[in-house]
């Protein structure tokens, strides 16, 4: 059940107790927030990050993913198009929402990159790439160390089409080590795609 339509629309979605005043939140809980718009190099890729991975940020993740509070799906949506929109990353051809493996989108419920999404792609120019998955079920990339995180991802993900002359917009939660970009960059670039770009709620990385 997607518990955020039960919220009043005014009041915090953390909280929910005071008013909120941006991306669906209050001043207090936006103030426990690190918000540091970071851009940094994975590989050749640029990437983005709205927000530092403190220990808030750490628990709404957790409490979207694993708790399936599904309202938060309107608060990271809200950040995600706000930042894109302001930093023009949306002037792409195509978004890529980082894609759950069939299994854990029925263990967990949600597709929970796609459904931040959903929210805001009929209102910018790029569609979905379509047809772009993760065919292996994979360990949490949090869960392992820097060698096993490599690892854990090759082979993961499959794409068939001819992107030649095309941009795409990986959007994800939480950048750490970068292996996931990585993995899926290499995937659009046996199909010729132009540029790849990412775009993360939050990330470990706090230095542009």
């Amino acid at each position: 059940m997607i518990n955020w339509l039960f919220l009043d629309k005014n009041i915090c979605y953390i909280c929910k107790s005071n008013e909120a005043v941006a991306h669906f939140l209050c001043k207090d809980c936006l103030k426990k927030l690190d918000y540091v718009a970071n851009q940094f190099k994975i590989d050749n890729y640029q990437a983005h990050a709205v927000y530092f991975y403190n220990e808030t940020m750490k628990k709404l993740i957790a409490d979207y993913k694993f708790n399936r509070n599904t309202s938060l799906s309107k608060v990271f949506s809200s950040i995600l198009y706000d930042y894109g929109r302001v930093h023009k990353l949306f002037d792409v051809d195509y978004i890529l929402p980082s894609p759950s493996s069939r299994q854990t989108i029925n263990d967990r419920g949600f597709d929970h990159i796609r459904m931040i999404c959903d929210y805001f792609i009929d209102d910018i120019n790029p569609s979905y790439l379509d047809n772009f998955t993760k065919e292996r079920n994979t360990k949490a990339q949090h869960t392992l160390s820097k060698d096993e995180r490599s690892y854990n991802l090759k082979g993961a993900f499959k794409f068939d089409g001819d992107l030649s002359g095309k941009s795409v917009l990986i959007i994800d939660d939480l950048i750490t080590t970068g292996n996931t970009v990585k993995e899926m960059a290499k995937v659009l670039e046996k199909s010729n795609v132009k540029e790849v770009t990412a775009l993360a709620i939050t990330s470990e990385h706090r230095l542009n």
